[in-house]
C-alpha cells in the first residue's frame, strides 16, 4: 500500500489549493469576460442607429466635431445638411436623383434624433442651417422653407443656400428636380418641430422666431375654407413661376396640429390653438369609419376625399401627433396591421410589396405611445434585423417598393434600396422611446 508522508500530503494539498483558486479565477475571468462581450454587444446594438447618423452627419460636412454637449455658437462654416441618400452601386439613375440631396424632413428628423440622443451640438447645427435656410433663400423672403438644399457643408462665400442639381451635358443646362425646389407644408411643419424640440431642450429664441415665421407662412399661403377646412399641400415649382397645391393632406395636418399647438404653448397666443383645431378638424373629417382607417386627404378640388392610396403614416402619425385625442381612432393601427403589415414589418401603402422601415419605425412608437409593449418590442426586433452592419436603416428589403403615388414630372414615386437618415432617425426615435412630435415640450410623456 502506497503511504503519503506529512511532507507529500502538504505538497498535494497545496497543488489542490493552487488548483481550486486557479480554477476559480479562471471561471470569474470567464464570466467577465462573457459580461463584457454582453454589454459590448448591447451598446452596440443600442448605439448603431445613433453611430450611422453621427457618421453621415460628419461626413456631409467634412468637419471635426467638438464635444456633443457643446453649446457654442455654429459658425457659418459650420453650416451644412446630411446628405439623406446613400449612393447605390451600379445604379447611376438613382445616384443622378439623390446624389448630394439633403431633405428637409429627413434634416429635422435626425435633428429631432440627436436631441434624444442628447447630442447638441450636432442638433444645433443642422437647427442653425434650417434657419439661415430660410433667411438665405435665392430668390423668396417671406419666411418659407424648401423641400432639399445641397447637402455638404455651406459654402461661406456664397450669398443664399444652394438648391441640389446637376449639369445635364447633352442639354448644356443646370437641371433641377421640381420636388427639391418647391415647398411642401408637411416638410414645413417638420421643419418647424425640429426648431421648436431644439429651443424646448436646450433653448435659443431664434428657434422659435424661426418656427413662429414657418408657421406664419403656412397659415398666410395654405389655410383653405373649402370641405372639412385645414391647410393645403403648398406650392411647386420654380421661383416666380410656383403654383399652389390645392390637395390637403391628412399627414400634413397631423404635423401642423402638433406645431401649432406647441406654438399657443408657448407663445399663449389663441390664434395658434384656432390654427392647431383647424388643422385637426380636417384630420378627424379624413376618419373612414368603415374602414377603421384614415384616408390620405382629398383630391386637388379640397373637398373630395382621395381614396386610392392608403399610406401607413397616416395611420401612425396619429397617436404620436394628436395624442390622448387619438384614442377613439386607434383602430387605424389594426387597419395598419391587416392591410399593410408585411414579413413582420410594415409596408408604405396596402400593396404589401415590401418593407418600408421608416414607417415600421413610426409604428414602434405608435405602439409605445398606446400602451402595447409586446408589440413595440416585435417591431423593434424586426428592425434590428433589417439594420445594415454600418447601423444604418435601409429605406426598404426589396430592390425598388412602390408607394402608389406619382411625381410632379409623372413617374411613379418609388423608394430604391438604400441607406436612409429619415429611416434611421425613427429607428434611433423608437430605440429610445422617444414622440418627434413633441420632443422637449411638457406635454411628451410619451
Amino acid at each position: 500500500m502506497f503511504l503519503l508522508t506529512n511532507n507529500s500530503k502538504k505538497a498535494t494539498y497545496r497543488r489542490s489549493r493552487l488548483f481550486i483558486q486557479f480554477s476559480c479565477l479562471v471561471l470569474i475571468t470567464i464570466t467577465v469576460l462573457i459580461a463584457f462581450n454582453n454589454v459590448y454587444v448591447n451598446s452596440t446594438v443600442k448605439n448603431s442607429s445613433y453611430s450611422y447618423l453621427a457618421e453621415v452627419f460628419d461626413r456631409s460636412l467634412a468637419t471635426t466635431q467638438t464635444d456633443k454637449n457643446s453649446s457654442k455658437q455654429s459658425s457659418k462654416n459650420d453650416l451644412g445638411f446630411m446628405v439623406s441618400y446613400a449612393a447605390i452601386d451600379n445604379s447611376p439613375e438613382f445616384d443622378s436623383i439623390s446624389e448630394k440631396v439633403a431633405f428637409t424632413y429627413d434634416n429635422a428628423v435626425a435633428a429631432l434624433a440627436f436631441i434624444a440622443s442628447d447630442d447638441q451640438e450636432r442638433a444645433k447645427q443642422i437647427v442653425d442651417t434650417l434657419v439661415a435656410a430660410q433667411k438665405g433663400d435665392r430668390f423668396f423672403q417671406d419666411g418659407r422653407i424648401r423641400n432639399a438644399y445641397k447637402a455638404g457643408k455651406f459654402d461661406p462665400d456664397s450669398t443664399y443656400f444652394l438648391l441640389p442639381g446637376r449639369y445635364d451635358e447633352s442639354t448644356k443646362s443646370w437641371q433641377e428636380s421640381e420636388f427639391n425646389v418647391s415647398t411642401h407644408t408637411g416638410n414645413v411643419a417638420w421643419a418647424m418641430l425640429a426648431l421648436l424640440g431644439y429651443y424646448q431642450s436646450y433653448g435659443g429664441e431664434e428657434y422659435l422666431e424661426s418656427a413662429i415665421a414657418l408657421g406664419q407662412w403656412i397659415e398666410q399661403n395654405c389655410r383653405d375654407a373649402r370641405g372639412a377646412g385645414g391647410y393645403t399641400g403648398g406650392y411647386t415649382g420654380w421661383e416666380a413661376q410656383q403654383t399652389k397645391l390645392s390637395y390637403k393632406s391628412t399627414e400634413h395636418n397631423l404635423d401642423l396640429y402638433a406645431a401649432f399647438t406647441r406654438l399657443y404653448l408657448l407663445t399663449k397666443e389663441p390664434a395658434w390653438q384656432e390654427r392647431a383645431n383647424y388643422a385637426q378638424q380636417f384630420v378627424f373629417a379624413m376618419w373612414n369609419s368603415d374602414g377603421g382607417n384614415f384616408w390620405t386627404g382629398t383630391e386637388d378640388d379640397g373637398a373630395t376625399i382621395y381614396r386610392e392610396v392608403i399610406p401607413l403614416d397616416a395611420q401612425a402619425w396619429t397617436p404620436l401627433a394628436l395624442k390622448a385625442a387619438s384614442k377613439p381612432y386607434w383602430q387605424c393601427l389594426k387597419y395598419a396591421e391587416q392591410h399593410q403589415k408585411v414579413a413582420g414589418g410594415f409596408d408604405f401603402n396596402q400593396d404589401r410589396d415590401g418593407i418600408w422601415y421608416e414607417g415600421t419605425a413610426q409604428m414602434a412608437l405608435a405602439y409605445q405611445a398606446i400602451n402595447q409593449p409586446r408589440k413595440a418590442e416585435a417591431v423593434l426586433a424586426m428592425l434590428e434585423a433589417g439594420q445594415e452592419p454600418s447601423g444604418g436603416m435601409p429605406t426598404t428589403d426589396k430592390t425598388t417598393l412602390t408607394t402608389g403615388f406619382i411625381q410632379p414630372d409623372g413617374n411613379p414615386w418609388l423608394y430604391f434600396r438604400s441607406l436612409h437618415v429619415g429611416a434611421t432617425a425613427w429607428a434611433v426615435l423608437a430605440e429610445r422611446g422617444v414622440n418627434p412630435f413633441w420632443l422637449g415640450s411638457r406635454e411628451d410623456n410619451n
